[in-house]
């Protein structure tokens, strides 16, 4: 069944080129040269959607006079503007006929009649855009919630009168979550019709918010080919300062520990764009370093090894304390954090999810050697007010590995005093190594060497 298409183009050269066009590919067109005009034409048949030239819709009153005609106000509208690489999801280029075809062909195919009538309905994003859908939606002032799943996740799209009032996407909300759906060609949506909550986290008018999801989904892309960190750990080497902008900071308090850039784009509530730009300078200043592997997993050592290495730990576990033998990792709270998450890729290790509010010794993690031994790595934060607490831990453990900053003459002398050797790990993990699996793993197997005199 042809789709009746009014062509409204005061250009009347232009509107006769135009329409032939369309035709010739299957629809059926009602052409006029004026607003007026159009609506004569509308009156009585069945119109699926209005082309508007760009110049007519600009004019003084167009929108008002277009929105008091029921024929007319509730269809879909494209305005037909020169030039290609249109961005805009509500324009299109006049003389790119085949893009104005398939848009109106896909937009009748894959829509139910309910969409626009005021029913609910369902559907496939293969066959439909959800920026066409959202258009759709906005130009019959529909209120509801819109649903979608897609292979990556679930999310909602909540329209009061037609217009994107808020949105969840897996772990985002707002018009991040918007322009994360914008981007996704695979799933299913559903619609039902009705009010939504009352929590509006959305201000801009739902027009502006798809034109600009579009191009910001373009550049985002193109951001991450250029950052080119796949898979990679991200860390910050600095502490967040107020001469960094609001979303470098907000980058920066997240990579205390290590994240992907995956698992940092939903960190930061801040949009994609954003977030992607302030890396991207962070990195540049060296304020941000990326370790390679960031989802790669290691081995503490080959069996044969960790047969050796379970001998010397319990060799040299400390006498009088009930467990496993204790490791201790020195360093601020900051390389401590960054160290947890990478002993938590080594092996078979259990990573303690509890930190403690106050900067006190607490265990990181514990890596299994063998069945039925195992060695738990305790973080001491060195913080010269919280010295004193050193004292209930520092005589469990077997050494102390400092992983970060200049050896501090205190915790020197705290561990002297109980007879606990203080290692360097600086020599072995480097510049903020503690983030990186394969140097900690190295360190503890080091470590354990050196205090049983094996090494």
């Amino acid at each position: 069944m042809a789709r009746l298409v009014l062509l409204i183009e005061p250009d009347v050269d232009e509107l006769g080129v135009i329409a032939s066009k369309l035709r010739a590919n299957g629809l059926e067109v009602a052409i006029a040269d004026s607003l007026e005009r159009g609506i004569e034409q509308a009156r009585g048949k069945q119109v699926s959607v209005l082309l508007v030239s760009a110049g007519l819709a600009k004019t003084p009153g167009f929108g008002e006079r277009l929105a008091l005609e029921p024929a007319l106000a509730n269809l879909p509208l494209f305005t037909l503007v020169d030039g290609v690489g249109v961005r805009d999801t509500a324009e299109l280029a006049r003389w790119d006929v085949e893009a104005i075809s398939k848009r109106v062909y896909a937009l009748h195919r894959s829509v139910p009649p309910a969409a626009a009538a005021g029913g609910d309905f369902r559907g496939d994003l293969k066959q439909v855009s959800l920026a066409d859908l959202l258009q759709l939606l906005g130009a019959n002032r529909r209120s509801g919630t819109l649903s979608i799943v897609t292979p990556s996740g679930a999310g909602e799209i909540r329209m009061m009168d037609g217009e994107v009032v808020d949105a969840v996407y897996r772990r985002v909300d707002g018009e991040k979550a918007v322009i994360r759906l914008l981007g996704e060609g695979e799933g299913s949506f559903a619609f039902a019709g009705g009010s939504p909550p009352t929590l509006r986290r959305i201000e801009r008018p739902s027009s502006a918010l798809l034109m600009d999801g579009v191009r910001q989904l373009d550049e985002a892309k193109l951001a991450i080919e250029r950052l080119a960190v796949g898979d990679d750990a991200l860390l910050a080497v600095v502490v967040a300062r107020p001469d960094h902008s609001d979303v470098e900071q907000r980058v920066l308090d997240v990579l205390v520990t290590p994240h992907r850039l995956v698992e940092l784009l939903d960190e930061v509530p801040a949009l994609d764009l954003d977030v992607l730009q302030a890396l991207a300078g962070l990195l540049a200043r060296g304020a941000v370093r990326r370790f390679g592997g960031g989802t790669l997993r290691v081995e503490l050592a080959d069996p044969e090894r960790l047969s050796v290495l379970a001998a010397l730990a319990q060799r040299v576990a400390r006498p009088g304390f009930e467990g496993h033998p204790r490791l201790g990792f020195a360093g601020s709270q900051r390389s401590l954090a960054a160290a947890t998450s990478a002993l938590g890729r080594i092996g078979d290790a259990v990573v303690t999810p509890e930190v403690p509010a106050a900067p006190v010794p607490h265990p990181l993690a514990t890596l299994r050697l063998t069945d039925g031994i195992s060695l738990e790595i305790v973080g001491v934060p060195v913080v010269d007010a919280f010295a004193p607490v050193w004292a209930l831990v520092l005589p469990s453990l077997i050494a102390v590995a400092q992983i970060d900053g200049e050896r501090l003459e205190a915790l020197d002398a705290a561990c002297r005093l109980v007879s606990v050797p203080l290692h360097d790990g600086l020599s072995v993990l480097g510049h903020s190594g503690e983030a990186d699996p394969e140097r900690l793993a190295h360190l503890v197997r080091m470590t354990l060497e050196r205090v049983s005199g094996a090494d």
